[in-house]
């Protein structure tokens, strides 16, 4: 996900460029380029970058953007992240995941791009920071941008995961991947940028409880659509 900046480093990042009157939004934008300039691309025609790249095709087939995102797979671990609006920095050990659940790991991070959860982060810190950066104009927020930074980034966390779930469907993965990507690496507490594992599960359970309602319903309607003569059934 886009993650949520505390203000402290970011105004050491700021300091140590040695910039003066710069907005929030270039500060947000050299932090995550720094960060995506600091990987280590990993071998293009690797097996398992070969896997990654496949899936994530499968994707964007599904549901393209106006924009092209663009995807980097670097030497790493399990994790994904959406950067920048535009980029989805894999790691390649994802490649070694069952494919459902490097479905579902992709189009989680894919919909932070679609929905635009970078745009909408680096407005909140706009709207709290309209100005030049420095602590006289930071210090002041820095309580309140926080408790709203973590609420927006939880609300992206849910649509993201809404997003990818229902994308993933369409291929076939359902619930049971879902849940095991989730408790690969399960959190017991909220954090500054995700709720809880088990806030998550709750969601994902209900979303596949109204899929399959919805499935449902149309098969038990079926006998009154096929009804000759309901205004006769009803005289009786």
């Amino acid at each position: 996900m886009p993650r949520l900046l505390p203000l402290l480093p970011l105004l050491g990042l700021l300091f140590a460029t040695g910039s003066h009157a710069i907005e929030i939004g270039e500060v947000l934008e050299r932090s995550q380029q720094q960060r995506l300039e600091a990987g280590v691309p990993a071998t293009t025609d690797s097996e398992r970058a070969q896997r990654i790249r496949t899936s994530f095709d499968h994707l964007v087939q599904l549901a393209p953007t106006e924009k092209p995102v663009e995807l980097r797979i670097l030497q790493g671990g399990l994790q994904a992240e959406a950067m920048l609006g535009r980029v989805l920095v894999v790691g390649e050990a994802v490649g070694d995941l069952p494919e459902g659940e490097r479905l579902m790991l992709l189009a989680h991070e894919y919909g932070h791009l679609v929905m635009g959860h970078w745009g909408a982060l680096v407005g909140l810190y706009r709207q709290h920071i309209p100005g030049e950066v420095n602590p006289q104009t930071t210090d002041p927020v820095a309580a309140v941008l926080g408790v709203q930074g973590q609420q927006l980034s939880h609300r992206h966390e849910y649509e993201a995961d809404a997003f990818g779930f229902n994308l993933a469907r369409r291929l076939g993965i359902g619930l049971d991947e879902a849940l095991s990507l989730l408790m690969r690496r399960p959190v017991n507490f909220d954090s500054p940028t995700h709720p809880a594992t088990r806030r998550r599960i709750a969601q994902l359970r209900s979303l596949q409880m109204a899929a399959d309602a919805a499935t449902d319903f149309p098969a038990a309607a079926a006998p009154v659509a096929r009804a000759p003569k309901p205004a006769a059934a009803a005289s009786n």
